[in-house]
């Protein structure tokens, strides 16, 4: 079979040769990192200053209490007087 004069594999009989080759389970992939399969500290309930840091904010090491924004005041209703009041 041949394409603009260039010859080109027949498709449908590497198909069917790799269809009818030993299908061997594949191996596991490799463990890249050890840790990566271990649980977070987050499920174990271990320390991260990271969380602790971001959680406080400006109040660690000053404070028990986390940092939190001010309390947002309401703005005042938009009232419309009638015309003459």
């Amino acid at each position: 079979m041949s394409i603009n004069q260039h010859a080109v594999l027949a498709f449908d009989c590497l198909s069917r040769a790799l269809a009818t080759g030993s299908q061997q389970p594949a191996a596991p992939p490799p463990v890249l990192d050890a840790v990566a399969n271990d649980p977070s500290n987050r499920q174990v309930g271990q320390y991260n200053f990271s969380a602790l840091s971001h959680r406080m904010g400006s109040n660690l090491g000053k404070s028990v209490y986390p940092q939190r924004p001010p309390a947002a005041v309401p703005a005042p209703p938009a009232v419309q007087l009638a015309p003459g009041h």
